[in-house]
């Protein structure tokens, strides 16, 4: 099948709708938010570059999932940009073999694996489960593709807390630290919150990001370590406001801080344009 670019065609599209409309709109913020129409008429009118189909049901005509997998993985090598409507086209089939397939093929483009891994996330589909835990726990994999099978692990429901703890218990440091995002969702367990306890004890570049895991497993034997980092001298404004909203999620009051000298604080400050001006928080 022929790598067909939808997008040099939509611009070109695009081009004579704005030569055409260009005296309908006296601000370009309004021909902007006129966009998206644009599009979805682009989408639906015949066009001769493609015999007379419309952009979006061109693919309409392939059933085959295998191979529209492989034209996904011709358009991502050729450096063509993937049409919308092709993927549509794999979403629509919900055949789940050969676009897990590609998802796990390690010689398969970058982008054309993070694809599958959004289609089968839009398939609301579980069979990559213990592929993505694996990903986890070996850390072999790009941390973008790692970072993208982690959101379908979250959305995959309870069904993935056991599994996801084993292999929380069988991965490094940073293997743990990536399920974390998937198990705090389902608080309860020690092995986890001492994990997240100790870290954001440990880990001071990454205080917002544990305050919040710890928000989440709901245990209030944190307060201790929050309300200690929130009175300390060297605590950031950014890493304050999550801690705060940390120390209140598990039932405690945080401490009064006076941020006018940090630079984050006066940066949102000068932003919001509001706000007491003594740099109280």
């Amino acid at each position: 099948m022929e790598t067909i670019n939808f997008d040099q065609h939509f611009t070109q599209y695009l081009n004579r709708w704005i030569e055409r409309n260009r005296s309908r709109y006296r601000r370009p913020e309004d021909m902007e938010d006129a966009m998206p129409d644009v599009y979805l008429r682009f989408l639906n009118e015949p066009a001769d570059w493609l015999d007379g189909c419309a952009p979006g049901t061109y693919f309409e005509r392939y059933d085959d999932a295998k191979q529209l997998c492989e034209l996904l993985c011709d358009y991502v090598t050729q450096d063509v940009p993937v049409p919308d409507p092709l993927l549509d086209r794999l979403a629509e089939l919900g055949r789940e073999g050969p676009v897990l397939a590609l998802a796990l093929d390690a010689q398969a483009p970058l982008e054309a694996r993070m694809h599958a891994v959004e289609l089968l996330r839009q398939m609301e589909s579980s069979a990559p489960m213990v592929e993505y835990l694996r990903w986890q726990v070996e850390r072999k994999e790009p941390l973008e593709l790692m970072d993208n099978a982690l959101e379908s692990l979250r959305l995959m429901g309870a069904a993935v807390a056991k599994p996801a703890k084993t292999a929380f218990l069988a991965a490094d440091e940073q293997g743990r630290e990536a399920l974390l995002d998937v198990l705090c969702d389902y608080p309860g367990d020690p092995d986890v919150f001492a994990f997240a306890l100790e870290r954001f004890r440990t880990q001071k570049d990454k205080r917002a990001l544990y305050a919040g895991y710890l928000a989440k497993l709901g245990d209030d034997h944190a307060l201790e370590a929050l309300l200690e980092v929130a009175e300390s001298d060297d605590v950031t404004y950014v890493d304050f406001i999550e801690i705060r909203s940390a120390i209140e999620r598990l039932g405690s009051e945080a401490p009064v801080r006076d941020f006018s000298h940090d630079p984050t604080y006066l940066a949102v400050r000068r932003l919001q344009r509001v706000g007491p001006q003594g740099g109280r928080t």
